[in-house]
């Protein structure tokens, strides 16, 4: 993938599917929820299929979908990231979601059907507002009832209470909590430097935050690798910006090694019957990721096919498929 094509809700779905403990955190935020660390995710299909009045159905991924369990407590949870302001289009699109979600799950039993809807949220990376909480109510023959789909915006969260609430998963979005400001700081040398100088002691925090064991090295290489993306994204017309920030955190994504070591500790755990295909989807994720740093000159390609364990021309070819 390269920074070009890159969308704000693939860096939301790529934390969602890989890092288990920044996840575990945004739930406890988002649903008031206390999950400790040890507890269990369970993902679901984020690929789901709408019927039309016309007959034809279209495919639509969700950026989530996935349980939690703890003890003898689990809930399912759904969550979509969105760049733009709130509009009634969004409860409209969460609801379609949320009910594929309880039929893909629902229970059938002869004359009764159960469906269970997911906790639901959307998480805003522009704009302003009162409300944390949004509501769809449903009328049926049987009586009414509703749910709610809580609201949060990246703009009511600022660094120190994400690190006070250990919410890295938002790290790679808080540059839009500066969005307004970015022509301004791509003319002037000194604002630049005071902005890059924010990311480079956000990294700093975050490494001592896995040195606490309070983050993952795998999440942590994840999270670096995504703050580099969206702000390279965000500011494709402020080349300043997008040059300085990307120095910055281009260097630290060299960090890569930490990252595949414990994702292979990852893998020795896994139970005897599942290891095989783990280890096989683990490898290529890898991979990819190398690919990723190559294509983006981060590393040389004859260092990326050296991690890969693979002949620089076997790289080569693995580096035309992906584009």
């Amino acid at each position: 993938m390269d920074n070009t094509s890159f969308a704000y809700d693939d860096a939301f779905r790529t934390m969602e599917s890989e890092c288990d403990d920044i996840l575990i955190s945004l739930v406890n935020y988002f649903h008031n929820e206390d999950y400790s660390s040890k507890a269990k995710v369970i993902r679901g299909r984020n690929e789901h299929f709408l019927g039309h009045e016309d007959g034809s159905d279209s495919k639509r991924i969700t950026d989530s979908s996935f349980i939690i369990e703890e003890g003898d407590f689990s809930r399912r949870y759904h969550y979509e990231c969105e760049s733009s302001k709130y509009d009634d289009s969004l409860l409209i699109r969460m609801f379609e979601y949320d009910a594929q979600i309880a039929l893909d799950n629902a229970f059938v039993d002869k004359q009764r059907i159960r469906v269970e809807f997911p906790y639901s949220g959307i998480f805003l990376l522009r704009g302003d507002g009162e409300f944390s909480s949004s509501e769809v109510e449903i009328i049926t023959p049987g009586g009414e009832l509703c749910y709610p789909v809580e609201i949060r915006r990246m703009s009511d969260i600022d660094l120190e209470e994400i690190f006070a609430r250990k919410l890295y998963f938002l790290l790679p979005f808080y540059i839009f909590n500066f969005e307004k400001q970015l022509d301004d700081i791509n003319a002037d040398v000194g604002k630049l430097d005071d902005f890059c100088g924010m990311f480079s002691d956000v990294t700093d925090r975050l490494r001592k935050e896995v040195d606490r064991y309070n983050l993952s090295a795998y999440s942590y290489g994840v999270i670096i690798r995504l703050i580099n993306k969206v702000a390279y994204k965000l500011n494709m017309k402020r080349e300043n910006v997008q040059r300085k920030v990307g120095d910055i955190m281009g260097g630290r994504v060299l960090d890569l090694d930490v990252v595949v070591a414990h994702r292979n500790g990852i893998a020795e755990g896994i139970e005897q019957g599942r290891e095989e295909g783990r280890l096989s989807g683990i490898e290529e994720g890898r991979i990819e990721l190398l690919v990723d740093l190559a294509n983006d000159k981060v590393i040389t390609v004859e260092e990326a096919a050296s991690k890969a364990s693979m002949t620089v021309e076997e790289f080569k070819s693995r580096l035309t498929k992906d584009k």
